[in-house]
């Protein structure tokens, strides 16, 4: 049976030992193990003997480069360094490297694994209040402010945004049973108009270091205080598609979309876009996230590709139809 095959418990079970497994290249003794996610990578809780807390990252479904990665843990380090911004730092092996390759039996390759300092806090999640968005918009406009005199350190890269699936292969356009003729006419042309939108933002402004997944379950807030994490999808893009994703994610709130870019225009100015500008690519993340769906193999995740596949061309039509994205359409069938 295959990984992707294996129940969502089961799938954890193999991987807490890929986890403990690069756990023992640590100067500390693990007293517990606990799962804080599994979905598109898996990360575990780690407390040590001593009383100290970190999170572990295996990149499971991700897709990104030695080099990709590499880029991601110096931003990191750089932004513990150099900014206010709190953000979890990535926490050295004895050679002084930020990530190891744990081999999967399973997955028949090697998975990174990464091994960070521990965020305090609850995740923002679908709970937060326009105070906290205006930080998180305010936090945006530091983090693009940062990255764009930020050099990338010898041996890293970080890909380009450029096309609206990000780096990430087109899975839109091959053979699945859940892409029907008419659906992939909708995605199609979704992948034109987004594409030809981020051409001609690339084109005016100087590509930079973006999160590129700025949601409230990568936002943790504690005491008064914002902290951001999980910058694995982090590439070369325009400040607009940060404030887009997060507004994807935002939508129907339309009072937390606004204290986002409040508080990034607090901060900096705002990108210059046009609505329809702005409208395409929220519509892109539904894309990027389509996209990834269809090929992971996280069990849960499967398990909800028909509901999904559904919801997002009809969201997706909407958008061509009238200029506008969003998700509480009719018909859009809720989870559960």
């Amino acid at each position: 049976m295959s990984f992707a095959e294996l129940t969502g418990r089961r799938q954890v079970a193999r991987l807490r030992e890929t986890a403990l497994s690069a756990l023992r290249a640590y100067p500390f003794q693990v007293r517990r193990l606990r799962l804080l996610n599994h979905g598109f990578n898996t990360t575990f809780r780690v407390d040590t003997q001593d009383g100290q807390k970190f999170a572990l990252r295996i990149n499971v479904n991700s897709r990104r480069s030695a080099e990709q990665i590499a880029a991601e843990m110096a931003w990191l380090a750089a932004l513990s360094a150099d900014t206010a911004l709190r953000v979890p730092t990535p926490v050295p092996l004895a050679d002084g490297s930020l990530l190891q390759h744990i081999w999967s039996s399973d997955l028949q390759r090697d998975l990174p694994v990464a091994l960070f300092s521990w965020l305090p806090g609850g995740d923002l999640g679908d709970e937060a209040t326009p105070a906290q968005w205006r930080e998180v918009g305010r936090a945006a406009a530091l983090l693009h402010g940062h990255a764009l005199n930020w050099p990338l350190p010898a041996g890293a890269a970080l890909s380009s945004l450029h096309h609206p699936l990000m780096d990430s292969a087109n899975h839109l356009t091959g053979d699945h049973e859940l892409l029907t003729a008419e659906r992939r006419e909708v995605l199609d042309e979704t992948l034109r108009r987004v594409q030809e939108v981020l051409t001609n933002i690339f084109k005016r402004e100087v590509p930079r270091p973006l999160h590129a997944d700025l949601h409230g379950w990568n936002l943790k807030w504690a005491r008064g205080k914002l902290y951001v994490f999980d910058f694995d999808d982090c590439g070369l893009g325009v400040p607009l598609q940060d404030l887009a994703i997060s507004a994807y994610y935002l939508r129907p709130a339309a009072e937390l979309e606004a204290a986002l870019l409040e508080g990034y225009a607090a901060q900096a100015p705002l990108p210059s876009y046009t609505p329809l500008d702005y409208e395409s690519v929220v519509a892109g993340r539904n894309l990027v996230l389509l996209n990834d769906v269809l090929v992971n193999t996280t069990a849960e995740i499967r398990a909800m590709q028909p509901r999904y596949v559904r919801n997002s061309v009809l969201k997706l039509r909407h958008f061509l139809e009238t200029g506008e994205y969003r998700h509480d359409l009719p018909g859009v069938e809720q989870a559960g």
